[in-house]
């Protein structure tokens, strides 16, 4: 248990790496990720229809990791990541304007000129666009879809991640779906002029490289029906059984420095589901079970060893075990029933 003692061996040892005793091995997104033949479906039917995918579930079920997953089976490179705030619009999703920075370049000229020093040319929208805009999430797939034949940069399909939708104010999923259908976007800062080369406002991706666009939710608000309707929807159980199983044994760059057996994962799962019982609130979920597990193993404790916890406050293996509760457990009052059902043997094997 000695690795668990931070602080201890920080005190004494200067020269401790915290970093690597406390760190998860490194495991890509998506690189160990097991989706339910359900889902491959889903995910099919979507890609068929060129239709964005809305994903819903417990929080923990891998809803996000989906993205990254496909991005990564088709190697269409890293997928693009928006996370939704409550007061997001559909211009977030598309490009980020550095206003600022263009006003005092702005003030800097003007100030030039009537110090009757040699100001800079007055900037073209290809420099506006170069200095101040930034393209992000699905303006930077439409944009890459269209590929940039100046810069060498061939069109490619992109994966974009909208996280949490719910959370957006209740236009911006039906102005986002315009975009992806469409294929294009304004960008109005960039509208300086009155000949050809305002065109540049208009960006214009490849309809047959639209993005593979996965929306999440966690359904704390409802979504337009208009929204729904142009969507592909799923929902994410929490994974039981066999299939539960599976995802365990699939992390084997997770588990590398101390393997699964089919029947370490067995027992895992037993009490991850006798834990459960006593949990009111918030139900601990597969991400949850994966640390639990990470860190049980990590710790050389089996299910076993709560099974036939012993009530001994000087033992330091037990207040490993019992910290470790915390994972699963995220109320006080949930947590407090399942250390006292710990400690008072009521769990069965």
């Amino acid at each position: 248990m000695e690795n668990y003692n931070f602080y201890e061996q920080r005190e004494a040892d200067a020269k401790f790496d915290l970093r690597s005793a406390m760190q998860l091995p490194d495991v890509e997104p998506g690189e160990e990720y097991y989706p339910s033949d359900a889902l491959k479906k889903a995910v099919n039917v979507a890609l068929m229809l060129q239709k964005p995918l809305l994903l819903t579930g417990q929080p923990g079920t891998g809803k996000s990791e989906l993205a990254w997953h496909v991005a990564r089976h088709f190697g269409w490179g890293k997928p693009e990541v928006f996370v939704t705030r409550t007061d997001s619009t559909a211009t977030d999703l598309l490009y980020r304007y550095d206003s600022l920075a263009h006003f005092n370049r702005v003030n800097m000229q003007k100030a030039a000129h009537e110090a009757s020093t040699p100001a800079h040319e007055v900037l073209t929208a290809a420099q506006i666009e170069k200095m101040f805009i930034k393209y992000v999430a699905l303006g930077r797939a439409i944009c890459d879809s269209a590929g940039d034949s100046s810069r060498g940069i061939l069109p490619t399909r992109r994966v974009v991640l909208i996280d949490e939708i719910d959370k957006a104010p209740r236009d911006l999923p039906n102005d986002i779906l315009t975009n992806i259908e469409k294929m294009t976007f304004e960008v109005p800062e960039l509208n300086t002029c009155d000949d050809e080369e305002c065109s540049i406002s208009e960006k214009k991706g490849n309809p047959k490289l639209k993005p593979v666009v996965i929306l999440t939710s966690n359904s704390e608000k409802t979504l337009p029906e208009a929204f729904l309707r142009r969507c592909v929807f799923f929902h994410i159980d929490m994974p039981v059984g066999e299939e539960l199983q599976k995802i365990l044994l699939s992390k084997k760059q997770l588990f590398r420095e101390m393997p699964l057996t089919p029947e370490e994962v067995t027992a895992f799962i037993a009490f991850f589901n006798k834990i459960s019982n006593f949990i009111n609130g918030k139900k601990p979920a597969t991400h949850e079970l994966i640390l639990w597990v990470w860190w049980m193993k990590r710790q050389g404790l089996t299910p076993a060893d709560i099974y036939t916890f012993k009530n001994d406050p000087a033992s330091s293996k037990n207040d490993t075990l019992l910290s470790g509760i915390s994972v699963l457990a995220k109320e006080n009052r949930d947590l407090t029933a399942v250390k006292e059902a710990i400690v008072k043997n009521t769990i069965a094997p």
